[in-house]
């Protein structure tokens, strides 16, 4: 009996022993970031609610994986309808355990296109219109990137909904669904999910009073419907205070929340994003001293380093060479606080797109006031060792006017309180009277 025992005892410790030591073959058995969109379009079907829409077409999607092998998608998806949305996120979400590769940019994340016309059964394509690529709609007066679009609608809401004060300690997950149509309208308004009908009324009222659209572009040229589903986060104070927006995430969109396992990854989707640290907005500071003299279109990447400077700019589709070289030094110079990843800082990818139009060329002088104000225009002959005179203050009241540190006159002080009157006191169509101006130049000159 206790030879048995011993071998048992025996056997249990070769097997633990041999587990130990066995090569362990489960991270080269995980797929590739690479070989991963294949498998997505396997797993593709076409969604039988997408028929009632007869549209079908291209979508874009980005994908990425985290250290622990998690599939995710790197933005919000801009699809033709949800039901598409819906679809790809379901897909992504059961993708297998990712191996990841993420030390350099190109490793961390691969873009793919979904043609959904190809999955409807040869028997109903002719139900269906064909869209190509598709640009996403976005708002006409306020800046965006086109694919964050949906983010600002959300903040724009958010901002102008008046929720009922009588609703204290309210927190809701509201679902909604609208289209923009072709010609930059919000129609078609449905709220799909809300605790509260006052609530629900608040945001459909809102809704309702959106800003314009400009529409999605398919072809190229052809402006189109899209339908979009959202969720906006509602929550107020116990005074019934609508509180500061919490952004809704789906999962599908975020990585994963363990800290990671080597400093040189690159994070895509951080659980705390790179702030810019400099005054002013990023964009614009990186194109200000770009001449152009026709609209042009800029995109590209960079990698925030753990220490906020930058490394790896790649300048996709610069008009020229010389522009290239003026917006890559100027992302050099810009200073970031890191991304955080489980409190420690990160390194991580910042993609960036611009849009612009020709400045005008600024003017050599500024417009004098003589511009402004023409023959009435005073020119000041009063000394300084006179103190007796008076000066138009902004607000339009006289006062004795003041000298600057050299003992001069301060005639800008003077003349931003003429223009003061001059735009509010003398009526709409902004003109004074000779009689008023020859009244002036008695105070301060002839006194």
């Amino acid at each position: 009996m206790k030879k048995s025992i011993s071998l048992f005892i025996a056997f249990i410790f070769a097997t633990y022993n041999y587990a130990q030591t066995k090569p362990d073959s489960s991270r080269d058995s995980l797929m590739t970031l690479d070989e991963i969109p294949a498998w997505i379009l396997k797993n593709i079907q076409f969604p039988q609610e997408a028929y009632e829409y007869g549209a079908a077409g291209i979508e874009q999607v980005c994908i990425s994986a985290s250290w622990d092998g998690k599939v995710f998608i790197t933005r919000k998806l801009n699809t033709l309808i949800p039901a598409f949305e819906k679809e790809i996120m379901n897909v992504v979400s059961k993708a297998p355990k990712c191996r990841y590769n993420g030390s350099q940019p190109q490793d961390i994340y691969k873009f793919m296109l979904i043609d959904f016309y190809k999955y409807i059964p040869e028997d109903r394509q002719a139900e269906m219109q064909k869209i190509t690529l598709h640009t996403p709609p976005r708002l006409a007066n306020i800046t965006s990137n086109p694919f964050y679009a949906r983010d600002k609608y959300i903040e724009w809401i958010h901002k102008n909904i008046r929720i009922p004060s009588i609703l204290k300690c309210y927190s809701d997950t509201i679902s909604f669904q609208y289209t923009v149509t072709r010609d930059g309208k919000v129609n078609a308004i449905s709220i799909l999910q809300c605790k509260d009908d006052r609530a629900k009324e608040a945001l459909k009222h809102t809704l309702k009073k959106s800003p314009e659209w400009k529409p999605s572009i398919a072809n190229g040229t052809t402006p189109i419907d899209v339908t979009i589903c959202d969720k906006i986060i509602i929550q107020t104070d116990d005074k019934g205070k609508l509180l500061p927006l919490t952004n809704y995430i789906d999962d599908i969109f975020c990585n994963t929340n363990s800290i990671p396992t080597d400093p040189d990854m690159i994070i895509v989707n951080p659980e705390i994003k790179a702030i810019y640290n400099e005054e002013g907005s990023f964009l614009k500071n990186i194109m200000q001293d770009v001449v152009i003299d026709k609209k042009i279109s800029v995109n590209g990447s960079f990698i925030i380093e753990r220490d906020g400077t930058t490394s790896h700019i790649n300048i996709a589709n610069s008009p020229d060479s010389k522009t290239d070289s003026i917006v890559t030094s100027a992302i050099t110079r810009t200073k970031w606080i890191a991304a955080t990843q489980g409190g420690t800082p990160v390194r991580t990818l910042y993609p960036f797109g611009i849009k612009t139009q020709p400045r005008k060329q600024k003017q050599s002088q500024e417009i004098s006031y003589y511009d402004i104000f023409g023959k009435y225009f005073i020119a000041l002959q009063a000394s300084p060792m006179r103190t007796s005179y008076r000066f138009i203050q902004r607000d339009g009241s006289i006062h004795n006017y003041p000298f600057n540190n050299q003992g001069l006159f301060d005639y800008e002080a003077y003349y931003k309180g003429m223009l003061y009157y001059h735009q509010h006191t003398s009526g709409k169509n902004g003109n004074l009277s000779k009689k008023y101006f020859n009244q002036i130049y008695k105070i301060y000159v002839e006194h």
